[in-house]
C-alpha cells in the first residue's frame, strides 16, 4: 500500500481503523472502558490505572497520519485539566493545535482551589475534601492554597493585582479556546474559589465566570467559585452555567391580561411550591444545636439482598450522592462540583440543600406560603446533639465531669427541642408542624439532666407555652431515646451499668416526658405519640447470658413493647385505648433511625 506521494504507507497504517484504535487503547493513549484517564497538561497523568506517557508518545510524532489519529483518540476519550500556577501557566492549553481542541471532550481549568489537595503533589482529583486529613495536615499541609484575594503579607493592591493577572491570562485563554472547540462536545469545569468575606472576593468570582461567556455551547459546565456553600456565589455560578449551556428559559410575550404567580388561587400556589425544594426528597429534614441550619440526614445507597433497602428510602438516594467519593469507579474525573458542598453549579448535580432566600423575600404572600409548605410538608428529626451515629456523641462527653448528682453534667441550659420550637421556628409557623421526632442519643447515667437542672425546667415552660401555638391535633410527636448498637455497648457504659446508674438514666427519661402530657392530653390533644425508651440495663452481661438461653430471644421484644405502651400511656392518658387500637401501625422510620438501626439489624 502507498500514499498519496507513492510512498509505502507505514505498516501500522496497513490495519484497519479498528485494529488501529485498539492497538493505540493497548499502549495506554485511552481507557478501553470505565473512567478515563486525568492528564495535567503541564505534564504527567493523574491517573495510577494509566501507563506511563512514554508507552504510548513515540506514536505521536512517528508520522502525520499517526499523529492525526492517536491525537484525536488521546484529546477525546481523556479528561484534561491545568491549574493556574503564576504567569504564564495556562500556556499549554494555549498551546494545544486546532485539530487537537477541537477533540478535547473533557477540560477542567483550576484558577485556584482553596482545598486539599493542591497541584503537584498528592492530588486526588476526584475526591471531595471538605476538611483535610491528619496526615494532610501534618505532611503536606504547606500546599493548600488559600482563597482569592489570599490574605498574606503583600498590601491589598498588590493581592488584588496578583488576582487580575490570574483573569486576564484566564480570559485570553478562553478567547483562544472559543475560536477551536467544537460547540456542543467539551464538559468543561472551572474552579476558582474566592473568599466571599472580602469585598473584591465576588466581582473576581463574576470577572472569572464573564469570561465563560466567550465559549460556544458546551456539552456540560460545572463551575465552583467557593469551597463552602455561600448564596450570593451559588447564584453566579448558577447564571454563568446556563447561560453557555445555552438552558436560559425561552422569551414569552407577556399576557395582555396581568398574570403572576402571587394571583393564582393559593391552593394552586402551594401545589406549584411543593415541588420546589421546600420539599426534601425524603420529607424529612434534621436539625441539632451543632449545625448551621436545616440539613438533610444522608443514608449511603447501599443495594443487595443483605440490606433490606425500602423503596421509598431508596429512591432518595439520587438526591443526595452525585459524588460518591467512597467509589472510585464512579467517581467524575472533573472532581466535586456539587452545589450542597460547595458554592458551585453543576448540569449534573441533583442534591438537595436548603432552599434559597428568594422565596422568602419576594413579598409578604410567598413568604408565608412557603413557610407553610416547608413545616407542614416535611417531618422534622430534632437532634439533642448532633446526628452523628449515637457512640459518637457518648464517647465526645465521656470525660465530662459528673458534677451535682442531683441534676447531671448536662452541659447546656436549654435542651436541643426547645431550641427548636423557641428560637428556630417562628411562632406563627409553629401550627404548621405536623411531625417531630425529638432523639437523645445514649448519654452516659452522669450526663442526663434531672429534674431539677435549668434544661429540664426551660423544657417545662417551652411545653406550656407551646399549648395554644400548634395545631396538636394535626401533630404527631415522638420521642427517642437512642439505644446503642451492640459493638458500642462498652463505649458508652451500658455492659456494666449498675442499677442506681440506671435509675438515674429512667428518671431523665420521665423529667423529659412528664411535661409532654400537658400537649397530649384531652380531645384537642396530639394526634398521635410515640416513643422509644432504651432500658439502661438492657445490654449488661447478666441480660445478655438470659437472652442467649432458650426463648430468651422471644421475651426481649416483649420486655421493650411494654415500656413502649407504658410512656405512651403515659403521655396520651385516656386517648392511649383508642388511638392505638385496633391494629393501627406506627409511622416508618426516619431516616436518621433507618440508617444507624435498620442497616446493623
Amino acid at each position: 500500500m502507498e500514499n498519496a506521494t507513492g510512498k509505502p504507507l507505514p505498516g501500522l497504517l496497513r490495519l484497519p481503523p479498528p485494529i488501529r484504535r485498539r492497538i493505540y487503547i493497548f499502549s495506554g493513549l485511552a481507557p478501553a472502558h470505565g473512567r478515563p484517564y486525568v492528564f495535567d497538561l503541564h505534564g504527567g497523568c493523574r491517573d495510577r490505572r494509566a501507563p506511563s506517557p512514554a508507552c504510548w508518545y513515540g506514536l505521536l510524532p512517528s508520522c502525520r497520519a499517526i499523529y492525526t489519529e492517536t491525537a484525536a483518540l488521546l484529546y477525546s476519550a481523556n479528561h484534561f485539566l491545568i491549574y493556574y500556577l503564576g504567569p504564564a501557566s495556562l500556556e499549554p492549553l494555549r498551546a494545544l493545535n486546532p485539530p487537537s481542541l477541537a477533540s478535547l471532550a473533557s477540560l477542567k481549568v483550576i484558577l485556584n482551589e482553596a482545598s486539599c489537595h493542591e497541584p503537584r503533589e498528592c492530588y486526588a482529583s476526584a475526591a471531595c475534601y471538605s476538611e483535610p486529613s491528619s496526615y494532610c495536615r501534618e505532611f503536606h499541609a504547606h500546599l493548600h492554597r488559600l482563597p482569592v484575594p489570599c490574605p498574606d503579607s503583600r498590601t491589598d493592591g498588590d493581592r488584588l493585582a496578583a488576582a487580575q493577572a490570574m483573569l486576564d491570562e484566564w480570559h485570553s485563554t478562553a478567547a483562544y479556546l472559543s475560536s477551536h472547540i467544537r460547540p456542543g462536545r467539551l464538559s468543561f469545569s472551572l474552579v476558582c474559589d474566592v473568599d466571599p468575606q472580602q469585598e473584591q472576593g465576588v466581582e473576581l468570582a463574576k470577572r472569572a465566570t464573564v469570561s465563560l461567556h466567550l465559549l460556544p455551547l458546551l456539552e456540560t459546565c460545572q463551575i465552583r467559585l467557593c469551597k463552602t456553600p455561600h448564596y450570593g456565589l451559588q447564584e453566579v455560578a448558577h447564571d454563568a452555567a446556563r447561560k453557555v449551556c445555552r438552558l436560559d428559559a425561552p422569551y414569552y410575550r407577556p399576557s395582555p391580561t396581568l398574570t403572576t404567580f402571587v394571583t393564582l388561587p393559593r391552593e394552586l400556589r402551594l401545589r406549584i411550591l411543593e415541588y420546589t425544594d421546600l420539599i426534601t426528597p425524603w420529607k424529612e429534614v434534621s436539625w441539632s444545636r451543632q449545625d448551621r441550619g436545616y440539613c438533610l440526614f444522608r443514608t449511603g445507597c447501599v443495594e443487595g439482598p443483605e440490606y433490606r433497602i425500602a423503596p421509598d428510602i431508596h429512591h432518595g438516594c439520587q438526591f443526595s450522592q452525585c459524588c460518591p467519593d467512597e467509589n472510585w469507579s464512579t467517581r467524575s474525573p472533573a472532581g466535586c462540583f456539587c452545589r450542597r458542598r460547595h458554592a458551585a453549579f453543576s448540569t449534573t448535580c441533583k442534591c438537595w440543600a436548603p432552599p434559597g432566600p428568594d422565596l422568602f423575600l419576594i413579598c409578604r404572600t410567598l413568604c408565608r406560603d412557603a413557610q407553610l409548605v416547608f413545616f407542614s410538608g416535611n417531618r422534622f428529626v430534632i437532634h439533642d446533639h448532633s446526628c452523628a451515629r449515637p457512640v459518637s456523641v457518648a464517647l465526645e462527653w465521656k470525660q465530662v465531669d459528673p458534677g451535682d448528682a442531683s441534676t447531671g453534667a448536662y452541659p447546656y441550659d436549654r435542651l436541643g427541642a426547645s431550641l427548636f420550637f423557641r428560637e428556630l421556628v417562628p411562632i406563627h409557623c409553629l401550627a404548621y408542624l405536623r411531625f417531630v421526632e425529638l432523639v437523645f442519643p445514649p448519654y452516659q447515667h452522669h450526663i442526663w439532666p434531672q429534674e431539677e437542672h435549668p434544661a429540664i425546667k426551660d423544657w417545662r415552660a417551652t411545653v406550656d407555652w407551646l399549648q395554644d401555638k400548634i395545631n396538636a391535633r394535626g401533630l404527631t410527636l415522638r420521642l427517642i431515646m437512642a439505644d446503642p448498637l451492640p459493638e458500642d455497648w462498652e463505649a458508652v457504659d451500658r455492659a456494666f451499668i449498675t442499677i442506681p446508674q440506671g435509675n438515674a438514666i429512667l428518671a431523665a427519661y420521665r423529667a423529659i416526658l412528664r411535661p409532654l402530657k400537658l400537649v397530649a392530653a384531652g380531645d384537642d390533644g396530639l394526634a398521635a405519640f410515640y416513643a422509644s425508651l432504651t432500658c439502661p440495663w438492657q445490654w449488661t452481661e447478666s441480660v445478655r447470658d438470659r437472652l442467649n438461653q432458650p426463648g430468651g430471644q422471644e421475651e426481649a421484644p416483649d420486655k421493650a413493647q411494654e415500656r413502649k405502651r407504658d410512656a405512651q400511656r403515659e403521655v396520651m392518658g385516656d386517648r392511649y385505648e383508642s388511638l392505638y387500637a385496633n391494629g393501627k401501625t406506627e409511622p416508618n422510620w426516619s431516616i436518621w433511625g433507618y440508617a444507624v438501626y435498620a442497616y446493623n439489624q
